[in-house]
């Protein structure tokens, strides 16, 4: 506010005196005319001090009375206020930019720091479901097979456990063993071998079993011809301690196949 008043008053200043000087000289120039006295007729130039004196009371005339003049010097100082006042504003606003730099920079590093949204977890493969220890029982064409066998068959494959699977393996081969006169039933109950085998060794303690299911099966495979396969079963009820229920056990039964593979090569 300060500011402002000086300037309106060094305005107001300026404006007054010029309008002074306008009016002065405007009387000074009408009264610059040549002024004429006639004296005995003829016309005499007034002299330029007279002039001067009639310029001087055009000047102090009532009329300007009461107006004071600001001199030419505050106009040059309103120029140096003036430019003072640019100066601070452009300091203020050159004091400012490095605050608001900072701000920008402060602020720069919490826009960096925003997280991203984390991806999402891709959603674990299902397990595969273990594989039993045992091979499956493969299906086949049984059309052949009387009621008892098939009976067994069926409950063999819907068994969940081991145990159970045991128990009717074991009266399928029994019934092929029983009915082995027969070759459906002989090739059958041979083939059986590779499945009662990997069964057997999943059973909780098959060391406690009886070898009954690795003696028909010795005798389906050694009625079949495939000596060494009925040899390599009863080798494999040797290792679990078995019995076939005979005198000589599976030792004498391996003799007995050996000397019957001999004679078939003869």
């Amino acid at each position: 506010m300060k500011y402002i008043a000086i300037i309106l008053l060094v305005a107001v200043g300026v404006y007054l005196y010029k309008r002074a000087q306008r009016l002065a000289q405007e009387e000074q120039q009408a009264t610059q005319k040549p002024v004429e006295k006639v004296v005995s007729g003829e016309a005499v130039n007034v002299p330029s001090q007279e002039m001067d004196q009639e310029a001087e009371k055009v000047v102090s005339t009532p009329a300007d009375e009461g107006v004071t003049f600001e001199p030419v010097e505050p106009v040059e100082t309103k120029a140096v206020e003036t430019a003072a006042v640019e100066e601070t504003v452009v300091e203020v606003v050159e004091e400012k930019k490095p605050t608001e730099a900072v701000l920008e920079v402060e602020q720069a590093p919490e826009q960096l720091a925003e997280e991203p949204e984390p991806e999402p977890e891709p959603e674990p493969e299902p397990e595969p479901e273990p594989e039993p220890a045992f091979k499956m029982l493969a299906v086949t064409d049984e059309s052949w097979a009387n009621d008892k066998l098939s009976a067994s068959l069926a409950q063999c494959r819907a068994e969940p456990e081991a145990e159970g699977k045991h128990v009717a393996l074991l009266q399928a081969i029994a019934e092929c063993y029983k009915q082995r006169k027969q070759e459906e039933y002989r090739e059958y109950g041979a083939a059986l071998s590779p499945y009662y085998q990997s069964l057997f060794a999943a059973l909780p303690a098959p060391t406690k079993e009886k070898g009954v299911g690795f003696m028909h099966l010795a005798t389906l495979l050694n009625d079949c011809g495939d000596f060494d396969g009925a040899i390599a079963i009863c080798q494999a009820a040797i290792g679990y301690g078995l019995s076939d229920g005979t005198v000589t056990g599976f030792e004498g039964r391996i003799t007995r196949i050996e000397k019957a593979k001999a004679k078939a090569q003869a």
